[in-house]
């Protein structure tokens, strides 16, 4: 017996199935317009010049992944990396291998990582790249001419107390409106890390030498100045102005090792101490031009002195190291002993009594 299909039933499976084909051309499109899900697993990376590393992430879209793209202008990273012959999986696990260059600047280096799915729709989230700047040493310099940091006996540039991990702090004398300064990791160079401000963001610093412009100190006075080398922060603050009635009326070099003073030998009274000048507006800075070398008559190669306040020997300052000295210790520490020739060499000598800082400036 044959059987037979009515018009009406068939008409009623027809509508059903192009009811099922349109829900599921319909559903794709809105699926995909959707962006995928970008997860970092390793967002911030610290590393070092010339290592290796991974940028690890999980993607996640309904749809299903195209492909993904990561890029850094800086060091010309721009690769695609397509996921069509994986049949463009709903998830996938992003583990990417890459070489910090040697000459990256020591800065917040963001690396853009951007998924598409089938459908073209996008997502991008950033890893950041920090130079593992932990150094056991800064120092401050308030001049990027090469000389400055060469042309001293000692003091110049200036050490800087380190608080902790990647965290400095240096309290500084601005002897001007506008002074400048910046911070170095090495005493005799600026290259390649200097620390100043980030011309692109004022409120971070940048490592390199070539672009960080200097941190200004608006007012002459004392001033506080933070800073962290791993995620460039940094703060400047004013200190109240100490009391002038605190400072010490006079201070002096007494030792051995001036040209112009041949009679000179520890002695502790004038005319064989060397009296320095008083700054006019701040009480507890000293300065003075001197000659160090052996003078006539003398054959002994070493400069070895202390600072007193020409108060007998009741109150002096020697230094935190006989050779090559970073700041003066009250009451404490060692007599210079540093080389000398016959042949003088000018300094200008600063000395702060109230921050302990000490340097001889070529002059």
């Amino acid at each position: 017996m044959r059987k037979y299909i009515s018009f009406s039933g068939l008409l009623l499976l027809t509508i059903f199935l192009l009811t099922i084909s349109s829900c599921k051309k319909n559903d794709l499109p809105a699926v995909s317009a959707i962006p995928p899900k970008i997860t970092l697993t390793n967002d911030v990376i610290i590393t070092t010049l010339g290592s290796e590393f991974f940028m690890e992430a999980d993607l996640a879209d309904d749809a299903g992944i195209k492909s993904f793209t990561l890029r850094y202008d800086d060091w010309y990273l721009y690769n695609t990396v397509s996921l069509n012959d994986l049949g463009n999986p709903k998830t996938y696990h992003v583990k990417y291998k890459f070489k910090m260059p040697d000459t990256a600047a020591n800065k917040i280096h963001s690396i853009n990582l951007t998924a598409t799915n089938i459908g073209n729709a996008t997502q991008s989230n950033q890893f950041k790249i920090l130079l593992d700047a932990d150094f056991p040493k800064m120092y401050l310099i308030e001049s990027k001419d090469p000389a400055k940091l060469t042309g001293v006996l000692f003091g110049a540039p200036m050490g800087i107390n380190k608080t902790s991990s990647y965290n400095f702090n240096a309290v500084y004398y601005a002897a001007a409106v506008n002074s400048k300064i910046w911070f170095i990791p090495s005493r005799s160079t600026i290259k390649p890390f200097m620390y100043g401000v980030d011309p692109q963001n004022n409120l971070k610093l940048s490592g390199d030498y070539a672009k960080a412009l200097p941190i200004i100190l608006p007012n002459i006075g004392y001033y506080t100045i933070a800073f962290n080398t791993l995620n460039l922060t940094y703060s400047v603050t004013p200190m109240p102005a100490p009391d002038p009635a605190g400072a010490y009326p006079q201070t002096a070099l007494v030792g051995r090792g001036f040209f112009d003073y041949p009679n000179m030998s520890w002695q502790n009274a004038l005319p064989n101490i060397i009296l320095l000048d008083k700054d006019p507006i701040n009480p507890y800075l000293f300065t003075k031009t001197v000659k160090v070398g052996t003078p006539p008559g003398s054959t002994y190669t070493t400069t070895q002195f202390i600072i007193t306040t020409n108060n007998g020997w009741t109150n002096f300052w020697r230094f935190d190291n006989a050779t090559s000295p970073n700041y003066t210790v009250f009451g404490g520490g060692a007599n210079t002993d540093i080389p000398i020739t016959t042949t003088p060499v000018t300094y200008k000598v600063t000395f702060d009594s109230y921050t302990n800082q000490c340097k001889f400036e070529s002059q």
